[in-house]
């Protein structure tokens, strides 16, 4: 994805001025925020020059396409970052799966959970989704998933059952995707509490309900 940018930036036969990194950036800034806003619908290649403070021209010489904008603004925001599950240690497993959720639903500019919110009905951008899908659900449902695994290789948690290849517990399916939505649920930002509820009273208790059966 990264080595791809260059690509991205200046499609083949145009020319122009040396690129400038901090425009660069506040171009892709300007577009996370409208894809945050209203979705894919919502950004054009006009609306985030405009809102960048650049002209068209500079844009186009950049990206070919609001799909390609779009593809490496969501890189920029760190939404297309590998997720990781969070270890702290025994006896730790609920700080191990808030923080490992926490760190997935925010960027360092913007929402990762509105973002993909806003970005799930994206269907005239195909690529655009299956970057989604690829590259963070299922990398959220994974990370997840490597936090209980973790727990129960030092004994946090009794063997749970053994799932499919290529599939999620419901536990874990359930707290992903309340997790993704929690803004248009709620109309509110998710937060570091709003995430511990989720942990308490939905993913443990499901957890252990399965472990026991």
């Amino acid at each position: 994805m990264n080595g791809s940018n260059s690509e991205l930036r200046r499609p083949p036969g145009t020319s122009g001025p040396p690129r400038d990194p901090a425009r660069d950036a506040r171009i892709l800034r300007a577009a996370t925020e409208l894809l945050a806003e209203g979705g894919y619908p919502a950004l054009t290649m006009d609306k985030a020059a405009a809102r960048a403070g650049v002209g068209k021209a500079t844009v186009y010489r950049r990206w070919k396409s609001r799909a390609e904008l779009a593809i490496e603004a969501l890189d920029h925001a760190g939404l297309t970052s590998d997720l990781v599950a969070v270890r702290i240690g025994p006896g730790q497993l609920r700080d191990e799966l808030v923080a490992t959720l926490a760190r997935a639903a925010r960027g360092p500019d913007t929402s990762r959970a509105d973002l993909v919110a806003a970005l799930a009905t994206a269907r005239e951008a195909p690529e655009v989704c299956t970057l989604i899908r690829q590259r963070y659900v299922d990398s959220l449902h994974q990370a997840v998933e490597d936090v209980l695994a973790h727990a129960t290789e030092r004994g946090d948690l009794p063997p749970r059952p053994a799932m499919p290849s290529g599939s999620h517990a419901l536990e874990v399916s359930a707290t992903v995707a309340l997790v993704l939505h929690w803004h248009s649920l709620r109309n509110q930002p998710i937060t570091d509490g709003d995430i511990g509820a989720i942990v308490d009273r939905i993913l443990t208790p499901l957890i252990l309900s399965r472990s026991a059966n």
